[in-house]
C-alpha cells in the first residue's frame, strides 16, 4: 500500500495511546467500585487506567455485577479525586447502604461516550486486534499488546508465527488505512528481520 493512500488526517506523530479499561463488546469496563464514602451515597472507585483524571469526562455510567447479571446506569452528577481513587455522586443512588451495596461492581461506559481524542491520539480498545501491514503491502499480523517504556509506546504485533515490536512513533508507524481496518506501519529497514519472533525483552 502506497502512503499517498492514506488520508492526511491519518498521518500523525502517533505518540498518544491511552489504556481506559477492558473492551467488552460496546462498553469499556474503566473501574471498580472500592466501597461507600460518607453517608450522601458517594462511591469510591478504582480507575482501571491508573488515571483518575480520565472520570472528568465520563457523564453516563453503567455499573455491572457480572456474578448475577446485573447492570444499573446512573448519570454522574459529581466527579472529584481522592488520592488514586474517584469520588464519584451518581444520581438517584442515597445513602450509605445503597452505595455499600454497590461494592465490587465494575464500572463501564459505553464507546460512544468516551470523549473524542485528537491527532495522533488513539484507545488502546480500538487498536487492539488491529491487523497490520507494512507501507509495501506486507501483512504482518495483529496487534495483541501493548509495552511502556520511558522513551514511548511498543506495539506487539503477533502473526505467522513470528512476534514484530514497532515503536508507535512516526517514524515508525504511518496511520490507519483508509477504512481504519488495519494500521499502516513503515518500519526502518532490517527492523522486521531483527526482531521477528523475538521477546518483549528484546525491544529497542
Amino acid at each position: 500500500m502506497d502512503l499517498w493512500l492514506l488520508g492526511a488526517s491519518a498521518i500523525s506523530s502517533f505518540w498518544k495511546i491511552l489504556d481506559v479499561g477492558v473492551a467488552h463488546g460496546g462498553q469499556i469496563a474503566v473501574g471498580k467500585v472500592v466501597k461507600a464514602h460518607g453517608i450522601k451515597g458517594e462511591i469510591k472507585v478504582y480507575p482501571f487506567s491508573g488515571r483518575t483524571d480520565d472520570f472528568r469526562g465520563y457523564r453516563l455510567l453503567t455499573l455491572v455485577e457480572s456474578d448475577h447479571d446485573l447492570s444499573r446506569s446512573y448519570a454522574v452528577e459529581q466527579c472529584r479525586p481522592l488520592g488514586n481513587l474517584v469520588l464519584l455522586q451518581l444520581a438517584g443512588l442515597a445513602g450509605r447502604s445503597a452505595a455499600e451495596g454497590l461494592r465490587g461492581w465494575e464500572v463501564r461506559i459505553g464507546r460512544e461516550f468516551l470523549p473524542p481524542l485528537g491527532p495522533g491520539a488513539f484507545y488502546w480498545h480500538e487498536l487492539e486486534g488491529l491487523p497490520v501491514i507494512s507501507d509495501t503491502g506486507r501483512e504482518l499480523g495483529r496487534i495483541t499488546s501493548l509495552l511502556a517504556t520511558p522513551a514511548h509506546d511498543i506495539l506487539v504485533i503477533t502473526g505467522a508465527g513470528s512476534e514484530y515490536l514497532i515503536p508507535a512513533v512516526g517514524a515508525c508507524v504511518a496511520g490507519l488505512a483508509p477504512d481504519g481496518k488495519a494500521l499502516v506501519v513503515t518500519p526502518p529497514p532490517g527492523l522486521l528481520e531483527m526482531n521477528a519472533g523475538g521477546a518483549p525483552g528484546d525491544a529497542i
